[in-house]
């Protein structure tokens, strides 16, 4: 059996993972599949039957094609982890089983005459042409791979299993694995850049089909960018030499110029700034870069052009950082940074870095004064940090704009900290009043409203406006902080509430959730019977409503 206990299986996953992976096991919902001394495959029952495949050799380790994208390994791995420990009465029989079949596939080999092997591999290999592929990245020499085109063919020829009139349907996902597999081979290999030559030619296929493609879960542009990582590391890996690594540069930013999709573009920036490690490299990078800068900035009417040129300052400007170019940087950045709101918030940041707070606090007040409201959040977020040693009533102030723009409670605390009693007084005023003219369009604003009158221990007002708003929902809400408080107020507008809800809908989703407001109510202590009498009225009212009356069974 496995070295791997317990002990370390939780060590490789969360607490709440390895106590749902050993109820899964509990429950039998493991089903092994195969099992090895090296590897065991299972189906695990849950939301839907996943696969998952565990490695016993000398790292543990797991996969499974559930959703889960935590710390750790998920439940469904952990579940297998622990039939393999636990369960050796089924686990043992078959990874015996399979080492037997080894053992005598072994001898056979040995008496197997070499002629008819070398026969028997090629008619194999010509009836599949994925086996011929591993032979040749194996046994053969290095850089006598396929070319650019025939790899791409092969992964256009896994979309045609797939696509109706010409588009993948949703939840259609392709398994390239038999392409990633062949590059791994050839990386062990040490061919790094035949490697990079097959997840080259995934990323192209997938950036050409995504038009194609219904793909709203992301699987696609996700395996766009596990193809793209991993062809950048083979380019590094491979050793080249300066010149070596130009052609791979070019390509990168040509693709990222091409923007086809743009949305991609993040991706290949990041690639190049990955690739790019030494001096020479960002600065071809930057000569590459050059012909392609914006002179005059487009207007905002023209967001697609307005992007794109904020992206190639953006990147130069990066670039100018990394090569020690300051003055650079500086010139560049002062001349755009009044067209926009994250150019004039990293001018002065990095002006706050390099000591000069004084024409910082310029820069961002500058931007406040320019930019719109909603644009302004990250630069009065930059000068309340300044503000707050310098200029304490400009802190306070920056504090109340951000509460009011954002709602975000992280300034509220801090501002009432710093106002002394009369002036928050007045700043809590300000606030009530802002939220209160906003309440008849816009619920969050009333929802802010009475989060901020129970912060300060309003309760009537926090209850008159809980009860204006007549919802059942807002009732639920607040029925923690209020009900028992003022049990009959808010008992009496569940009451008026909650028999015309039950009326307007049908449908078990429905009747689920009057009962949830039911249970809400018959919580509150003293109203049981009051509760009672309204199950009694409505299992009257809609008895020829099985299923609702099947929901009310409960109260």
């Amino acid at each position: 059996m496995i070295d791997l206990d317990e002990d370390d299986l939780r060590q490789m996953c969360t607490e709440s993972s390895f106590d749902k992976g050993e109820r899964y096991f509990e429950e039998g919902r493991v089903r092994i599949k195969e099992a090895t001394t090296t590897r065991v495959k299972a189906v695990v029952s849950g939301t839907n039957d996943y696969q998952v495949e565990i490695e016993l050799d000398e790292e543990f380790s797991g996969e499974c094609d559930c959703p889960y994208d935590w710390d750790g390994l998920c439940k469904h791995i952990v579940a297998t982890f622990l039939a393999v420990i636990r369960d050796d009465v089924e686990i043992e029989p078959l990874m015996n089983k399979s080492s037997s079949e080894l053992q005598d596939t072994k001898n056979l080999l040995k008496l197997t005459d070499a002629d008819a092997l070398r026969s028997f591999l090629l008619f194999e290999m010509e009836r599949r042409p994925d086996l011929f592929n591993r032979f040749k990245a194996i046994f053969g020499k290095e850089g006598e791979g396929r070319s650019l085109d025939d790899y791409k063919a092969e992964v256009e020829s896994l979309y045609d299993d797939v696509e109706h009139h010409g588009c993948v349907p949703y939840g259609e996902d392709i398994d390239f694995s038999s392409l990633s597999d062949l590059a791994e081979l050839y990386i062990q290999k040490g061919d790094f850049l035949e490697a990079a030559k097959i997840y080259q030619a995934l990323s192209e296929v997938i950036a050409e089909k995504m038009d194609e493609v219904d793909d709203s879960d992301g699987n696609y542009g996700g395996e766009f960018t596990d193809s793209l990582e991993a062809f950048t590391d083979c380019i590094f890996k491979a050793g080249l030499d300066a010149n070596g690594r130009r052609p791979y540069i070019k390509y990168l930013f040509d693709k990222y110029q091409q923007g086809d999709p743009d949305y991609f573009q993040s991706d290949y920036c990041e690639a190049l700034d990955k690739l790019c490690r030494e001096e020479s490299d960002r600065r071809y990078w930057k000569e590459l870069l050059e012909p392609h800068m914006p002179g005059e900035l487009p207007g905002d009417q023209d967001c697609w052009h307005h992007h794109g040129a904020m992206m190639l300052i953006s990147m130069k400007l990066d670039l100018h950082l990394k090569l020690g170019e300051k003055d650079d940087f500086y010139g560049l950045i002062e001349k755009y940074y009044r067209t926009s709101d994250a150019l004039c918030l990293r001018y002065a940041r990095q002006l706050l870095a390099d000591g000069a707070k004084a024409k910082a606090r310029e820069v961002a007040e500058e931007g406040v004064a320019i930019f719109e409201d909603h644009l302004t959040k990250e630069l009065r977020d930059f000068l309340s940090g300044i503000y707050k040693d310098s200029d304490p009533k400009k802190y306070r102030d920056t504090l109340q704009s951000l509460f009011l723009q954002s709602g975000d409670w992280q300034y509220y605390g801090p501002l009432k900290k710093s106002s002394k009693p009369e002036e928050w007084q007045e700043r809590l005023g300000k606030l009530l009043a802002h939220f209160a003219e906003n309440r008849s369009t816009d619920w969050s604003g009333r929802s802010k409203l009475i989060d901020i009158y129970l912060k300060e221990k309003m309760y009537d007002q926090a209850l008159t406006e809980v009860l204006a708003r007549r919802s059942l929902s807002t009732l639920r809400s607040y029925q923690n902080d209020l009900a028992y408080r003022y049990p009959e107020q808010y008992f009496n507008v569940y009451q008026e509430l909650i028999i015309p809800f039950a009326d307007k809908g049908t449908g078990r989703k429905h009747y689920q959730e009057v009962v949830s407001y039911l249970k809400q109510m018959k919580s509150m202590e003293g109203y049981e019977g009051a509760v009672s009498e309204i199950v009694g009225q409505l299992r009257v009212e809609h008895r020829r409503k099985p299923a609702f009356i099947d929901e009310m069974k409960g109260l």
